[in-house]
């Protein structure tokens, strides 16, 4: 009965906590009050000042956890609703993501490098652009520091959620591929979901993004490696 009245307490103050961000966001629009920002750092800091392991939380919101693949599977939707875009656009595309992918990596590394970064610390940054299933992964062929990744993932994402759409407003790009493209390379799930919010074109784009992404660090990363 104690578990069952904690879960119920746990899901209840997390949906809360987030609707409250929402209408926060609403009346305050800025990068610094998206929802997903505002609702994280609520339940860290309750989590810190009550003195409540991060365990006995994810065990009480299991079900919120559980819900996120179908939630990912949902995303299939856009995709398959603006598939004719996706296919008469797949050059842009296409290069956007090796493109994309590669600068990220690129500078990651070899900043990491500059900054005499632990060498299993740098590969742990190397993946932090890919969506957290497939960065544990590579991340375990490649040497990289396990214990990490998650955490490196998801400030990856929350951050390009937050400053993405700033930018882009910022250089006036309006295209819907343009914008929805570097959300799902850069922030995979979580900019994803923030690029529904600017549209189901975007959204589609962001998706296709984040899944080709995945795929093809998966499969260029540990070949690099075996060179390193």
């Amino acid at each position: 009965m104690i578990n069952l009245v904690y879960m119920v307490i746990s899901i209840a103050f997390t949906f809360f906590t987030f609707l409250l961000s929402i209408k926060i966001h609403r009346l305050w629009p800025s990068p610094l009050t998206i929802p997903i920002f505002l609702s994280s750092s609520a339940l860290i800091f309750t989590l810190w000042i009550t003195d409540i392991p991060y365990e006995t939380y994810a065990e009480g919101t299991e079900i919120i956890t559980y819900m996120l693949g179908p939630a990912t599977v949902a995303l299939a939707y856009p995709l398959y609703q603006f598939r004719g875009i996706l296919v008469r656009n797949w050059k842009p595309i296409i290069s956007g993501i090796l493109i994309g992918s590669a600068v990220s990596m690129v500078t990651s590394y070899f900043l990491g490098v500059f900054m005499n970064i632990p060498q299993d610390i740098n590969r742990s940054l190397l993946v932090k652009t890919i969506t957290t299933p497939v960065a544990l992964d590579i991340g375990r062929l490649i040497g990289a520091k396990i214990e990490l990744i998650p955490a490196i993932v998801i400030i990856t994402g929350i951050s390009g959620a937050m400053f993405l759409p700033f930018l882009l407003n910022m250089l006036n790009i309006r295209h819907p591929i343009a914008r929805g493209l570097p959300f799902g390379v850069i922030s995979h799930g979580i900019g994803t979901a923030q690029a529904y919010k600017e549209g189901e074109r975007e959204a589609a784009v962001s998706g296709a993004a984040m899944a080709l992404t995945a795929v093809i660090t998966s499969i260029v990363i540990p070949i690099l490696f075996l060179f390193v």
